[in-house]
């Protein structure tokens, strides 16, 4: 998981790139006047982010075949469509937006992290359910294709139940360790990752962070990764480390589990610390 900086455009200027795109005058100051007062609404998502109260925010329902109005005059449609047919199309004024977001991840997805690559932008809050921060930059994640289509519409319904926010989360979830994992003795070697926050984390924090874990699918994501891996670290072991005593391989494995350019929980830093404990593991030869 990646703590990213908010975009470096605000809700005002997102809106008016979108707006400046729709070919209906009329249509078009019907979206300007609805939001007359963006700086209020974007400051009350940013209030409710900041205090982990998002999942507080009125919703509508997403299947409801019913058009309510949301925000003015504007409908639950209008609003979608701002994003869809007015911020996203390569065309449109506020594309340089979309990708201006898309970038700040640095092509590293943020939810999963870095597992797969960044390819679009996923509404925190889903669309579907508050269209009203439809185009607002701080809702909009950059993040990989899978992310985003596993998340599809659903978003908790309590507190303890969200998702990790890469813009306001605290800092703990980023730079602390709750991703571990276990080695399973089989042929070949399989990792098996799981959540294990710091004692000292509260309940609803050790809650959001095994939610965030399941709402990703990060624990089978990682062991993939770690089963392209495994088998070089394997080789290293048939070949260079050879002569190495168990002790030595573990201190070996160890030395990589720290390295610094891995965020903490990466699955490949949180692998290496694993295989550096397993006994089994660090007493075979694998020839």
């Amino acid at each position: 998981m990646q703590k990213l900086t908010l975009p470096p455009v605000d809700f005002s200027t997102a809106l008016t790139k979108a707006i400046s795109g729709i070919g209906n005058p009329q249509l078009r100051q019907e979206y300007t006047n609805a939001f007359a007062q963006a700086p209020a609404v974007e400051a009350e998502y940013c209030q409710g982010a900041t205090g982990g109260n998002l999942y507080s925010y009125p919703r509508v329902d997403a299947d409801s075949v019913a058009d309510p109005i949301i925000h003015g005059t504007l409908r639950k449609s209008h609003l979608t469509k701002l994003y869809s047919q007015y911020f996203v199309p390569e065309k449109k004024p506020a594309r340089h937006i979309y990708e201006a977001i898309k970038v700040t991840a640095n092509g590293k997805c943020p939810l999963c992290g870095g597992v797969g690559h960044v390819r679009t932008l996923d509404h925190y809050l889903p669309k579907a359910n508050f269209p009203l921060y439809s185009v607002l930059p701080a809702n909009l994640v950059p993040c990989c294709r899978d992310c985003n289509s596993e998340k599809l519409n659903g978003f908790a319904a309590e507190r303890a139940q969200q998702t990790l926010h890469p813009y306001f989360d605290h800092d703990r979830f980023f730079a602390q360790k709750w991703i571990h994992a276990r080695v399973i003795p089989s042929s070949p070697p399989v990792l098996e990752y799981f959540v294990l926050p710091p004692a000292h984390w509260d309940d609803e924090d050790r809650s959001r962070a095994i939610a965030h874990f399941g709402e990703y699918g990060l624990g089978g994501k990682f062991s993939i990764e770690a089963a392209a891996d495994i088998p070089e670290t394997m080789q290293t072991r048939r070949t260079t480390m050879l002569d190495s005593s168990p002790q030595e391989f573990s201190m070996y494995l160890a030395e990589k589990g720290q390295t610094h350019s891995w965020p903490v929980n990466n699955w490949r830093r949180v692998m290496f610390t694993a295989l550096a404990s397993d006994v089994w593991f660090c007493s075979q030869d694998f020839a």
